[in-house]
């Protein structure tokens, strides 16, 4: 029951974001490319890079290596843009970025595999294709955004009435998933702490201050700022997950987190934990750029 009302859960909560956006807001990132690229820059190539230096640094085992590696390929996702809305960051960036990345990474996952892989490993990995990966997050992600944007387009009066009660059911919904993930991996990361923690938590920190830093050198605005560096800092853990049953033959985290998924199921509980405090200085850096945001 839970695997069919998860992804409806996600794709509401989607919905709901779309709802507070316009075809203007996309618009505007698009005629304004450098955030993107910004973006790109931080988790295409400095994200991998980072984690494979970590990788080498604290002499990871090469199966946790390369789920460390693996994670570091998946894009922000869900998780990313909601917590881009919760930092009063640019919801329509972190959007648009996410589905660019979940198109790249169709090509740069398998690749940085490949390489990585036999660099860890010694050997080369089982051939992996996340096409139908891709297709699901457009479904959960992209394609319930563009609704809710066309609904506020179409209906206008019905979706400023229905708005804010979504919203609320919404944020009651996301805050039900990160109880229902952070108990159902908690064994995993107290058992896997102190090997993985280190490198985890260097992974998370280091790219949310790298994303901020880059966003900060090109000028962005602030909310741009906090929309580059969470999507550089916050990576889809249940995407690592399901591609790290692949690689030992299973079809999904219900079989069991093997040595290649276990880096993804620790972080996706403990960058729960270090987006916390980023989340309430980037509101705080938002509120003296924007003070009409409090009332958000």
């Amino acid at each position: 029951m839970f695997t069919v009302a998860l992804p409806l859960a996600l794709a509401f909560i989607m919905f709901t974001l779309g709802m507070s956006l316009t075809p203007a807001d996309f618009g505007f990132s698009l005629r304004r490319p450098h955030p993107l690229l910004a973006g790109v820059l931080c988790q295409v190539v400095l994200l991998p890079l980072v984690a494979f230096l970590l990788i080498r640094l604290f002499s990871l085992p090469g199966e946790l290596g390369v789920g460390v590696l693996v994670l570091a390929c998946c894009p922000g996702g869900i998780t990313s843009n909601v917590m881009t809305r919760l930092a009063r960051g640019d919801v329509a960036l972190s959007i648009s970025f996410t589905a660019l990345a979940s198109l790249i990474t169709t090509i740069t996952l398998p690749l940085i595999l490949t390489v990585g892989g036999r660099a860890l490993m010694g050997t080369a990995l089982p051939a992996v294709s996340i096409t139908g990966l891709g297709l699901k997050m457009f479904v959960m992600t992209t394609l319930p955004v563009l609704l809710g944007v066309l609904l506020r387009q179409r209906r206008q009066a019905l979706t400023q009435r229905w708005e804010r009660p979504c919203e609320q059911m919404a944020n009651g919904l996301f805050v039900l998933i990160l109880a229902i993930t952070i108990l159902s991996e908690w064994q995993t990361l107290i058992a896997n702490l102190t090997s993985l923690g280190p490198v985890l938590l260097l992974l998370n920190l280091g790219m949310l201050a790298i994303g901020t830093a880059v966003a900060q050198i090109l000028r962005l605005p602030a909310s741009q700022v906090s929309a580059v560096a969470i999507e550089s800092g916050f990576q889809n853990g249940t995407v690592g997950i399901a591609v790290g049953a692949l690689l030992v033959g299973g079809s999904g985290p219900e079989m069991g987190l093997s040595a290649y998924s276990l880096p993804s199921g620790v972080y996706g509980v403990l960058m729960m934990i270090t987006i916390l405090p980023y989340l309430v200085w980037r509101r705080s850096i938002q509120a003296m750029a924007d003070p009409s945001v409090i009332e958000g």
